[in-house]
């Protein structure tokens, strides 16, 4: 299902200004859960890279993954009643394509039913009628990770994923992760690296 906010009911969500900083601002991969929030891989499109020191209502820029003069990969926390809804509830999940442009927030969503159910309604309540579902929508382009990664990296990336190497603070370290998979932390790290170029690769 994806659900179109539109601009004049995005603007009163923390979020909904997030165009007039970002050219693009596009959510990549969930990788944690907070009581503020979500914790999110965003790619970001902008005129000046001191966007990203500023302080922004809706995100809270965690770590700058890689960065070049107009775009940059981030974790952040994205936070505002919307992600605390989706944080709340493990039965439903953004994926690609999920964004905020000039004509409103976007959000492709997956999940049981009754969960889709209560997203809707919980959104409805804030935004009235300023929004559209699209039901039985299959979204063009797959989450950024489905696909692209190699078995074992996909494995170790998931397992870091699991066991909060991304959440702030982090869960475990490369050592952890690689007792648990029986794998040395240099290879925990090679493939920890490999799999974050491949997310990078597409910001050229």
């Amino acid at each position: 299902m994806q659900l179109e906010i539109s601009t004049e009911s995005a603007n009163e969500l923390p979020g909904g200004n997030l165009h007039e900083s970002f050219h693009v601002f596009e959510f990549l991969t969930q990788i944690g859960k907070t009581e503020q929030g979500m914790i999110c891989y965003l790619k970001l499109e902008f005129d000046n890279p001191e966007i990203l020191k500023k302080q922004h209502q809706a995100i809270e820029i965690l770590e700058v993954k890689y960065q070049t003069e107009k775009s940059a990969l981030v974790i952040a926390l994205t936070k505002g009643p919307i992600p605390r809804i989706f944080s709340e509830n493990d039965e439903v999940w953004w994926i690609s394509p999920t964004f905020v442009n000039h004509t409103g927030m976007t959000m492709t969503i997956r999940g049981t039913k009754k969960a889709i159910r209560e997203i809707r309604d919980k959104i409805s309540k804030l935004v009235g009628d300023g929004f559209r579902v699209k039901l039985g929508f299959e979204a063009i382009h797959n989450p950024v990770l489905m696909g692209v990664l190699p078995e074992k990296q996909q494995i170790v990336l998931d397992k870091a994923i699991e066991m909060g190497y991304y959440s702030r603070p982090r869960g475990c370290t490369q050592r952890d992760i690689a007792k648990v998979l029986d794998l040395k932390q240099a290879t925990i790290s090679e493939h920890l690296q490999s799999a974050e170029s491949k997310i990078i690769n597409p910001l050229g």
